[in-house]
Parts: C-alpha cells; sequence; structure tokens
C-alpha cells in the first residue's frame, strides 16, 4: 500500500510541473457524445472583415434531425468536434448578428478526419429586446451501455435531485429517499461519474437539497464495463451537472415548503474564469412525517387453529434532516494539466417518536393483557469528503492520464429509549414497567487512490487501463443498559457489543474498444485481491475472510442506421456483505422484529447478460431490453417467525449464502416528443426483485414480478407547464409471503417568471394517499402482518431562482463516456 502511495504521490508531483506547448481543444457542449473517431473541423470569421467569430455556436445533426454534438468557437474563431461515427452529418454554424450556415458533412472510415477551412457567415441586422435560447437536444439519448435522460424534459416541475430521479424511467425512489434500478436497491450512485460516498440516510438528505436547476442529465447504466467498481448488483446512476464555459460569476437559490416540519431550501455559486473554475452549494431540509401502521401476529397450533393473537397499532412522527455543503475548485496549470479539489460536508440528523398500542388476545379474542410501548429515538451524523486529483491531456479524449487521492470519515452517533408502559387510556399518568435504553457510537474511515491510463492504438481502437486501492475502516460500539421494573434501575446488558471491520480492496483493469464497419466492440477485464477482517469485541473473536475476484465485460453494437441500433452486453458484479449483514448481535427494529448477521457470509457474484433494441426519431424513441442474470452465493434473507431473542419472541431476519439464483426481465420504455404540446416517457418492467438482504422493505428475492410507469408534461402557456406521473409496482410472492402492491402519484404545476431564471412550482405528493407498504409473512407457527403509511402525502410550494449560468466543473471523475464501444 505505501509503494502504491508514493507512486501515486509522486506522478501528481512530476505531471503539476511538467511544461507544455499544446494548445486548449476547444469545449464542446454537455450531453452525451457519439461514439467514433470521426473529426471535423474549421475556422469561423465575419464575411465582410474577415474577423475570427469567437463563440460562435456550432452543431451537427444526424439524419434524424438530432443534435449529436457540437463545439463552440475560440476566440480566434477555430472550433473542433471529435469522436463522430461514420455517416453523413448536417453541420450548423450560427452567431448573434449573423446568418445561420449550413453545410454537409461526411464522415467515412477512409477519411474520417474533414478540415471545413474557413466559413464565413454574413451580418444582418437585429433588434434584441430579449434573447430566448432554445436547446433542441434529445430528450433521451441511446448509448451502446447507457440511456442519457435530460433532466429539464423528465422533470420539468422538479425541486430536487431526488424528484429527477423519481421521474427517471426504470429508476424508483422510496419515501425514505432510497434509490432503487429496476426494482433492485442494490444500485451505484454517482455524481459526475464519481461514487458517491455517502449512502442511505445521508444520501437521500444531499440529494433532497441538490437543486433540480443544476443537473443536465441522469444517465442509467444497467451494465457497467470492467471499468468500474463492480459493486451495485443492479448498476450504476450518475447524476451529471450541467457544464458551459467561461461565464463569470453565477449563482442560483432553490427553496421549497409544505408545512412548518417539511422544508428544503439550497444556493449555489460559482466563478469561473482563465484557469480557475470554483462552484460552492450549500443545502439544508427537514422532513418531519405522521407515520402510522400495524404489527399484528397469530400464533397457531399444531392444526393451525389459533392459540393466541398479538396486536400493535403504530403511531410514529419520524425526522430527518441535514445540511450539506460541496466545493470544487479546479485549476488549469498548463493547457494539459488540470487540478481538482473537491470536498464535501454533511451533517444529518434524524428523530423517532413512536407509541405503540399492545393488545395480548387468546384464540378466542378474549383481552388478556394491554399495555403500551414508546420509543424515543435521536440520531447525529457528520461526514467529511475530499478529493484531490489531477488530469494531463496529451490529446482530448484519445491520450489521458490521471491519478485521484480521496479520503473520507463519517461520525454516527444514534441514542434510543424504550419503555413498557400502562395504556394512557387506563391513567391519568401511565405508569413505566420496563424500560431499555440502546446507544450507538460508529466511525467509519475510507481512503482511495487510483490512476487511469487512455490511448487510442489506431483509426478505430482505444485502450483503458488502471489501477484502484480501496482501504475501509469501521468501529462500532453498542451498549444497552435495562430497567427491568422500571424503578429507575439501570443495568447492562447481554445485548451490549463492539465490533471492528477492515476492508482493503486492490483492482487493475483493462478495457480495449474496437470498431469495424457497423459493429462497435468492447472487452474489458477487472481483477482484484480483497480481504476482510471482522472483530467482535465482546469475545475478540476474528472472522478473517480474503479472497480474489476476476470481472470480465464485454458489449456488441450494430447500427443499422442513425435510428435503429442493437446490442448484446455482459457483465459481472459483486456484493459484498456489509458491517449489519455480518454482525452477529440482534438489533432490534422494534420489540417484535430484530436483524441479527451471520459472520460467515460471501460475496455475492452476478453474471448479467442484457439485449437491446433502439428506434429513435426526431418525435421520440422505442427500446427494448430483455435481460438474465445468474448469481452465486446468493445472500439469501432468512426468516424465522418463532424466534426467541433477550426472552422475548421476535421475528429475526438472518442471511446465509444459498447455491444459485436465476433471475430474468424485460424492459420496454418509450419516449414522446412533440414540442410544447407533450412530453413523455412510458414504462413497463418485468424483472425479479433482487433487494439488498439488510433492507427493511423486503425480505426475499425469490419470485417475478412488474411495473409500469407513465410520465407526462405539457406546456399550457409557454411560461406555465404541467407535469404528472403514475407508478405501479405489482404485488409479489416470496417465500412465506406475499407482499401487497405499491402506487403512487403526483403532479406539479410550474409558473416560470422571469425565463429560465426563475420560476415557482406547486407539486402535490400522493394526493390519493395510495403510498403505503403492507407484507405478510408466516410459518406452521406464526403469521405476522405488517402495514406502514409512508406519511408522504403533502402539497409543496417551491421557488427557484438562477443567475447567470452553472459553471463547468471540470470534478475529479472519471470519464463518463468512456464505456461505450470504440470512441466517446
Amino acid at each position: 500500500m505505501k509503494r502504491s502511495l508514493v507512486a501515486l504521490l509522486g506522478l501528481l508531483v512530476v505531471t503539476s510541473v511538467a511544461n507544455t506547448l499544446s494548445a486548449q481543444a476547444p469545449a464542446r457542449p454537455a450531453g452525451p457524445p457519439p461514439s467514433g473517431n470521426g473529426e471535423v473541423r474549421g475556422i469561423v470569421q465575419d464575411a465582410k472583415d474577415t474577423i475570427p467569430l469567437g463563440r460562435a455556436s456550432v452543431a451537427l445533426r444526424n439524419k434524424a434531425n438530432v443534435i449529436v454534438a457540437g463545439a463552440m468557437a475560440t476566440p480566434n474563431g477555430a472550433f473542433r468536434v471529435v469522436g463522430l461515427r461514420p455517416g453523413t452529418y448536417s453541420l450548423r454554424i450560427t452567431a448573434i448578428g449573423y446568418s445561420p450556415k449550413v453545410q454537409d458533412v461526411i464522415i467515412t472510415d477512409a477519411a474520417p478526419n474533414v478540415n471545413m477551412g474557413t466559413l464565413r457567415l454574413a451580418r444582418f441586422a437585429v433588434a434584441l429586446k430579449g434573447v430566448e435560447v432554445v436547446e433542441d437536444r434529445a430528450t433521451v439519448a441511446i448509448e451502446p451501455d447507457r440511456n442519457s435522460y435530460r433532466a429539464k424534459d423528465v422533470a420539468p416541475a422538479a425541486a430536487n435531485a431526488s424528484e429527477v430521479l423519481d421521474a427517471t424511467p426504470s429508476v424508483a425512489v422510496d419515501q425514505d429517499g432510497k434509490v432503487s434500478l429496476r426494482g433492485n436497491e442494490n444500485v451505484a450512485v454517482q455524481i459526475n461519474g464519481r461514487p458517491s460516498p455517502i449512502t442511505g440516510i445521508q444520501l437521500g438528505a444531499y440529494l433532497k437539497s441538490l437543486p433540480a436547476n443544476i443537473i443536465d442529465r441522469v444517465e442509467v447504466v444497467p451494465n457497467p464495463s470492467a471499468k468500474y467498481d463492480p459493486e451495485g448488483m443492479a448498476g450504476i446512476i450518475n447524476i451529471v451537472l450541467k457544464s458551459t464555459v467561461d461565464l463569470g460569476y453565477s449563482g442560483g437559490a432553490n427553496a421549497g415548503i409544505a408545512n412548518a416540519q417539511r422544508y428544503n431550501a439550497s444556493g449555489n455559486i460559482g466563478y469561473q474564469a482563465g484557469p480557475l473554475t470554483s462552484f460552492l452549494n450549500l443545502g439544508f431540509n427537514n422532513d418531519d412525517r405522521d407515520v402510522t401502521g400495524i404489527n399484528d401476529r397469530e400464533r397457531l397450533d399444531a392444526l393451525r387453529a389459533p392459540m393466541s393473537f398479538t396486536n400493535q397499532d403504530i403511531a410514529t412522527t419520524a425526522g430527518n434532516g441535514g445540511q450539506n455543503l460541496n466545493a470544487t475548485v479546479d485549476y488549469k496549470l498548463t493547457p494539459r494539466d488540470v487540478l481538482s479539489n473537491a470536498l464535501t460536508l454533511s451533517h444529518r440528523r434524524s428523530t423517532d417518536e413512536t407509541i405503540s398500542a399492545y393488545e395480548e388476545l387468546t384464540g378466542g379474542h378474549s383481552l388478556l393483557d394491554q399495555y403500551d410501548r414508546t420509543k424515543s429515538t435521536g440520531a447525529t451524523g457528520l461526514f467529511f469528503d475530499y478529493d484531490v486529483a489531477l488530469k494531463r491531456t496529451l490529446e482530448p479524449r484519445k491520450h489521458e492520464l490521471s491519478a485521484e487521492v480521496r479520503f473520507n470519515r463519517a461520525h454516527d452517533e444514534d441514542n434510543t429509549m424504550l419503555w413498557r408502559q400502562s395504556p394512557a387510556v387506563l391513567s391519568i399518568s401511565p405508569s413505566r414497567l420496563e424500560g431499555e435504553r440502546q446507544a450507538t457510537d460508529a466511525y467509519t474511515k475510507q481512503f482511495t487512490a487510483q490512476t487511469d491510463y487512455t490511448r487510442t492504438l489506431g483509426a478505430r481502437t482505444k485502450l483503458e487501463t488502471g489501477y484502484k486501492a480501496n482501504v475501509r475502516w469501521l468501529d462500532r460500539d453498542y451498549n444497552v443498559t435495562k430497567d427491568l421494573l422500571g424503578a429507575g434501575t439501570w443495568v447492562p446488558s447481554s445485548l451490549s457489543n463492539g465490533l471492528s471491520f477492515d476492508e482493503t480492496v486492490h483492482a487493475v483493469y483493462g478495457v480495449l474498444s474496437q470498431g469495424l464497419g457497423k459493429f462497435d466492440l468492447q472487452a474489458g477485464l477487472r481483477g482484484e485481491q480483497a480481504s476482510r477482517d471482522f472483530q467482535l469485541a465482546t469475545t475478540a473473536q476474528k472472522y478473517p475472510y480474503k479472497y480474489a475476484s476476476i470481472f470480465p465485460s464485454g458489449v456488441v453494437s450494430y447500427s443499422f442506421n442513425d435510428a435503429t441500433q442493437a446490442k448484446v452486453s455482459y457483465s459481472r458484479r459483486i456484493r459484498r456483505p456489509g458491517s449489519q449483514e455480518l454482525n452477529p448481535f440482534p438489533s432490534f427494529m422494534d420489540n417484535q422484529n430484530a436483524f441479527v448477521g451471520n459472520p460467515q457470509l460471501n460475496p455475492e457474484y452476478t453474471d448479467a447478460l442484457e439485449l437491446g433494441v433502439t428506434r429513435s426519431g426526431s418525435k421520440g424513441s422505442l427500446q427494448l431490453s430483455p435481460f438474465y442474470r445468474h448469481t452465486s452465493n446468493v445472500i439469501r434473507v432468512i426468516v424465522n417467525t418463532a424466534d426467541h431473542i433477550d426472552g422475548r419472541e421476535v421475528t429475526s431476519v438472518s442471511f446465509s449464502n444459498l447455491a444459485t439464483s436465476n433471475s430474468f426481465g424485460t424492459d420496454v420504455n418509450g419516449s414522446l416528443r412533440l414540442g410544447p404540446k407533450l412530453n413523455g416517457f412510458a414504462g413497463f418492467n418485468l424483472f425479479k426483485v433482487v433487494t439488498d438482504g439488510g433492507s427493511l422493505s423486503t425480505l426475499s428475492s425469490n419470485a417475478v414480478t412488474w411495473a409500469a410507469r407513465v410520465n407526462g408534461s405539457t406546456s399550457i402557456t409557454p411560461t406555465l407547464i404541467f407535469q404528472a406521473a403514475y407508478q405501479y409496482r405489482a404485488g409479489l410472492k416470496i417465500e412465506r409471503g406475499e407482499f401487497a402492491p405499491v402506487q403512487n402519484m403526483n403532479f406539479s404545476l410550474r409558473k416560470k417568471i422571469d425565463g429560465d431564471n426563475s420560476s415557482v412550482t406547486l407539486r402535490v405528493l400522493d394526493p390519493f394517499s395510495t403510498n403505503r407498504f403492507r407484507i405478510k409473512v408466516g410459518d406452521d407457527n406464526v403469521v405476522q402482518l405488517t402495514e406502514r403509511t409512508a406519511g408522504v402525502r403533502g402539497v409543496f410550494i417551491t421557488y427557484q431562482y438562477l443567475y447567470g449560468q452553472t459553471p463547468r466543473v471540470r470534478q475529479v471523475q472519471q470519464d463518463q463516456q468512456s464505456q461505450g464501444p470504440g470512441f466517446p
């Protein structure tokens, strides 16, 4: 590890002081570029004075009349567009005060580079009362390895990143902010091509504080290449922020409120000029909800006749909130070298005030006992992440070298007080009968170092390779004390425990891309050497485990024409068990339900094969994507409805590696674009649920289910936009139980006040209170019914303001488009 650090630091120092004479390549606009090796260049001048027209806009359209690439001319009028596939394009050059110039361009394998020479634009008189810029980029871009959805079209009335994701096809965000892809919560979320350093509640809070108006697009990558970390069995969701160039100062603000307990706000400021780019975003949110539900248990005798019942009515006030700060500073040391720095600070808090009313009944429903259990929880978390990277660009997108070092640290505290007391309805002041205090104190640290190298080897051949080291340390103390008689005498409990968890992963990868006529091919291989050491403080017992893994990947795509493409892709993924799944000490969700980990768990591997056929045009697109997954060492959730822990009967959830599992399904997604009249998406998904083993919302992955969604927007007037979305997920039969169907709906009305600079949005969430959760599980001994209403229903009023444009954040990020075959 020390040698790796020395090598990376040496690379940073040497590259930062290197001198170069090459000029900066003209920038290209944000958006998924084409994948090829073609290139168009030229110079734009005034037709009369032959002076350069700096900042002239250059756009290339394919036969379907969709913009596929573009550039902005430099101050000397030069432009260059790279990464073009063979084909016929329409080149359009525009500049304020000049007539547009349109000219055809043909790229072939024999002549991939086209020099347009000097292109002169004629002046015309123009009176500028106000300039409205209308983008004509495609709502959805289909690439060999991913689908890219433009945020402003997918969710024109969204206030934050969480709402944008929830409107994206194949993606869902539940009431707790957890993100899933095709019904699978084990998905990797990235920001600008880098894995999000925060997860769970912290990630959900961060996404709610990230304003929607700085998001350019959402990329859905179901089968990532070997270049990327193999975690996330469902794939990758990448949130790409907007990017422009040399815009000076910019800023924005976003605020929304439903009531005194549900509100959010964020602000950002940026500056970009010359070699310096800086961006600062600060956001906070508060989301307190009332949640109601039941946990009813029925005990059966040998003839399955009722022996007794426990009915539990639950009323909870759950609160979540936090503050997030993100700062990025990029500096162009030389025309080739960019030094990037990124800092994230996140503070979260959560509360849970619950009262559960219990009734103990006989098999004949006669009352035996009646009591209440109360729960009061307060949790806080503080997260720090810093990333520094250096990138040398010898030739844009063809010959690049980068190195990166990243460190983050998290401190989480959780304090819970539990009481059993007499019912409030039977006494003026409930008497406390039994108490329990739980305190958790956890520290997590992570260090990452990596280097990546890209080099073209021929006309349509590219090699990508790199190395990555990742080390993670977790220390957690869990202390439990009890007051058995409610008399104020607290004694230690055997449930107390402590653990330490260390994990190290070293990885190397290589990806080779090759274009052959209408075919684009890619093959990749990633090798990892990993180790973990799980130790219990109470017993001093260790559970060391070392393993090596190979992760191949491949893509074959064929372009019938500009409108129709087909592909087949393959990748291998992994799910490493988390510390909660490994910890053998029980952790109680409530008095009747507990988690019990298994320290002997092994990683779970999935081989994913996916087909795809896409038809796109100026009015929309249609995509069919069948997929098949074979999983070995399946981490299966084991539910025991008649377990006994700490002297009480509970339903326990534990984990075990089983042999294999096979899943299959298909996605059908369509988009329709009719201009201001109507823009919409519709999707149908047939899939097998493969959720994270530690999820509170699912218990198994042994069934096939389906889901459908519709998302549409229309411009009532040029400044008034209406959007509605509906999702339905069918019921799911699992081992020993069944999930009920889930559905939700929301709609919004957005009013532009000053063009795209400010707006007011009215957003209605779950207007018909359909967002609820229900599951019934059981065996020959016990049947348990659990229901929850999420408390999502609400009406938000949101105000957004944007000054200037968001600066281009070069960001410590991997090349987001480099997964696809050929050239990005």
